[in-house]
């Protein structure tokens, strides 16, 4: 069976989204035929923002990764969304200015692809898309949107609008990730100081590893693949928990060490 045919003017709405999530702002609205009516409108969204000259592709974030968040949604399997590098920041960050886009944080182990995992090769198991990682990082996703009532849209309109992504902070890789025991490796989401939730990496497909395969083989369904030097955020271990402006943010994973950012006064 043919996909079905975006109707959305694709590329109309994917700049409306830049210019909203580079300005930090909230629209009220898009045009009607902004407005994603499938799936298919949303990915066709997507594939213009991975081209389009006023961002730089970097990678994918991977997100819905565990059963409970898949039923909010009404979804059977996670969602993704590329991310880019001006919104992607190194450990430490303070944000600056007014964000009135930002909704929640997420603690995420994330990797950077040493070796490309091509269309043409899926599918992909486990232990050959965890081949292909280099190294692996702490991270913390601040979550967000730029639209005031998104929810009004419909769950396309998540996907569109950068996959729910405001930013993306990562702390030191480790080389050594491979003896460490992802499905059970404990971590902390910290807001001041104050430890608020803890998980384990089996809260993201069951192992941070199964989200770098399923995102392989997702893209490879669109003709799309990864690539040495991508990121991948492979979703969330805690959270999304709401936050408030100005705080203090940590993602602490014992020996895989610590992400953590300041986050702007609105």
């Amino acid at each position: 069976m043919e996909p079905e045919e975006s109707m959305v003017n694709a590329a109309k709405a994917a700049q409306i989204l830049i210019e909203a999530h580079l300005g930090n702002q909230l629209l009220d609205d898009i045009p009607d035929d902004c407005k994603p009516a499938s799936p298919e409108d949303a990915l066709a969204v997507q594939e213009v923002m991975l081209g389009h000259s006023d961002i730089t592709y970097a990678g994918w974030k991977v997100a819905r990764t565990n059963e409970e968040l898949q039923r909010e949604a009404g979804l059977t399997e996670p969602a993704y969304g590329p991310i880019f590098s001006e919104f992607i920041h190194e450990n430490g960050h303070h944000f600056a200015g007014g964000a009135p886009s930002i909704r929640a944080i997420e603690c995420e182990f994330a990797v950077i692809l040493a070796k490309d995992l091509p269309a043409s090769g899926a599918p992909y198991t486990v232990d050959q898309a965890a081949d292909a990682v280099g190294t692996m990082h702490p991270a913390v996703e601040v979550t967000g949107q730029r639209f005031k009532s998104r929810n009004d849209l419909g769950r396309p309109a998540t996907t569109m609008d950068f996959a729910g992504n405001f930013a993306f902070v990562f702390g030191d890789g480790i080389t050594d990730w491979q003896t460490f025991d992802l499905p059970n490796h404990g971590v902390e989401h910290i807001i001041d100081g104050e430890v608020i939730a803890t998980s384990t990496g089996a809260n993201v497909l069951g192992n941070p590893l199964n989200s770098v395969s399923w995102l392989a083989n997702k893209l490879a369904t669109r003709g799309l693949e990864l690539k040495a030097g991508d990121w991948i955020s492979t979703g969330a271990a805690t959270g999304p928990i709401p936050v408030a402006a100005g705080v203090g943010v940590a993602a602490a994973f014992g020996d895989l060490g610590r992400a953590h950012c300041k986050l702007p006064n609105n």
